[in-house]
């Protein structure tokens, strides 16, 4: 691609998915070490908070349908082990390796491991491909 080309329709979308991403990993990454260093520091927990459900928003508004996908059903399984840590503070570190773990994995797997909907038992990249 040239300098002088148009910028594709997603570049907007796709730039602000990264940044967002990138924050988010800076919040998990000072609530980690806080967690490592026996530390409570509220601002990194608020940037991972608040730009977790930014992206939870930005992903959710291309459908649904992510919430029955792999992708979904791991933030689900993230949320009830952060809610675990939350009730078991000695867990913490344990709680945050297995939720980094999940993010890796899921992030990093193929299409066909984060697009499986466990409800269709398929992969399913958007309502459409319900539809037939």
């Amino acid at each position: 691609m040239s300098l002088f080309n148009p910028l594709p329709d997603n570049t907007v979308r796709r730039l602000s998915k990264v940044i967002v991403r990138t924050i988010h990993l800076v919040g998990i990454s000072g609530v980690f070490g806080s967690a490592m260093m026996n530390s409570f520091e509220p601002a990194y927990l608020a940037l991972a908070i608040i730009s977790g459900v930014v992206l939870v928003i930005m992903e959710a508004s291309a459908g649904l349908v992510m919430f029955v996908q792999i992708r979904g059903v791991s933030l689900w399984l993230k949320l009830l082990f952060l809610l675990f840590m939350h009730r078991h503070p000695d867990a913490s570190i344990p709680c945050l390796i297995v939720v980094i773990v999940i993010s890796g994995f899921v992030a990093h797997a193929p299409s066909w491991i984060r697009y499986f909907s466990l409800q269709h038992w398929e992969v399913v990249h958007s309502k459409n491909d319900l539809l037939g």
